[in-house]
């Protein structure tokens, strides 16, 4: 049922077809009997799900690890040299569109250009048959939106050490005159080894560029005002904003805007502020809460004005409260217990 369902997903099968083949018992000879497909196209489609999981000559395919709009990441093992990667499929569907091929070659060329640490790496990029994929570093951690999924939110040291190192990927983006477009919880990995590492660049484009309204690519909760208004000339201060409303979420646990549409969540984004009552009410620090407004501002000459400006001052911050910690607990070991004998001089 699943295999039939992805094949009329993919617009391979009609429904009806579909719907024929399940009843029959016997799905695989019903359509190569009515001449929907032909015996090897038929194994073919159960060998490899429908086309979702390709048969690859150089790449053992292991466990299905993540999947967007674009493509499949799965687990993989490099037949070559045993190297486990993480192999990145663009979807079927999408291997005769140029523009969405274009796209993908590009981000796998970026990921293997860049070589910064808080952003994965990427290996090589390939074509075999119809399917077009890349090999990338596989990061022993956990996507972002699966630990919220699971505890709700994050420490609020732990969080500002994610932006810390988000920003210092921006910084490397930035310097090539490139936009991410779609920093959020789902796009960004912990990994114990290199701390957050962004793993998709998809939807990076030039500084400034973009057609009006395709700069509406992203995540609508976590767009920045002028990229949900789709203006033509966004810059990295748009990911200093989508980098706040992660760090809100982290945070609080919720999203900074919310709506029963994403045309309600744009238009909050252009015209609401940022509430600061579930900050308050988690008892948040002020600097936390300082950080946010900056970094969400609506105004992008508001905000903090590039990565290394942002970086600096939440170190600092850290800095100061792990010297505080540090002066507690030397006061803590030096205050005289009951029952402690004076020394005489």
């Amino acid at each position: 049922m699943k295999l039939l369902a992805q094949l009329v997903h993919r617009g391979v099968l009609s429904a009806d077809a579909a719907r024929a083949a399940l009843a029959s018992g016997e799905p695989g000879r019903h359509l190569v009997r009515s001449g929907a497909c032909t015996e090897a196209q038929w194994d073919e489609w159960v060998r490899t799900e429908g086309g979702v999981r390709p048969s690859l000559s150089r790449y053992e395919l292991g466990e299905l690890i993540g999947e967007g709009g674009v493509g499949r990441v799965f687990a993989a093992v490099d037949k070559i040299d045993s190297r486990r990667v993480a192999l990145k499929v663009l979807r079927p569907e999408l291997a005769t569109d140029p523009v969405q091929t274009e796209r993908f070659v590009r981000e796998a060329k970026l990921l293997q250009e860049i070589g910064h640490p808080n952003v994965v790496k990427g290996l090589r990029v390939a074509r075999e048959g119809a399917t077009i994929f890349f090999a990338m570093e596989l990061l022993e951690g956990r996507c972002l939106q699966d630990v919220l999924a699971e505890s709700g939110r994050l420490d609020e040291e732990i969080a500002l050490r994610v932006v810390v190192d988000v920003a210092g990927a921006l910084e490397a983006l930035h310097s090539r005159g490139l936009v991410h477009r779609d920093v959020k919880p789902g796009n960004i990995l912990w990994s114990e080894a290199r701390g957050a590492v962004l793993i998709d660049l998809g939807f990076a484009i030039d500084s400034g560029g973009g057609a009006s309204g395709d700069t509406t690519a992203g995540t609508v909760h976590y767009i920045a005002p002028e990229q949900a208004r789709g203006s033509g000339a966004l810059d990295v201060r748009a990911d200093i904003y989508a980098l706040g409303a992660t760090l809100y979420h982290l945070t609080t646990g919720s999203l900074p805007f919310e709506g029963r549409t994403s045309e309600e969540v744009l238009a909050k984004q252009v015209l609401e502020s940022l509430s600061g009552e579930r900050i308050r009410a988690l008892d948040l620090s002020p600097q936390l809460h300082y950080f946010l407004e900056k970094m969400m501002a609506k105004d992008p000459a508001m905000r903090f004005q590039d990565p290394v400006q942002l970086r600096t001052e939440i170190r600092a911050f850290l800095d100061q409260r792990r010297h505080q910690r540090e002066l507690e607990e030397a006061a803590k070991r030096r205050v005289p217990k009951l029952g402690d004998r004076r020394r005489r001089s």
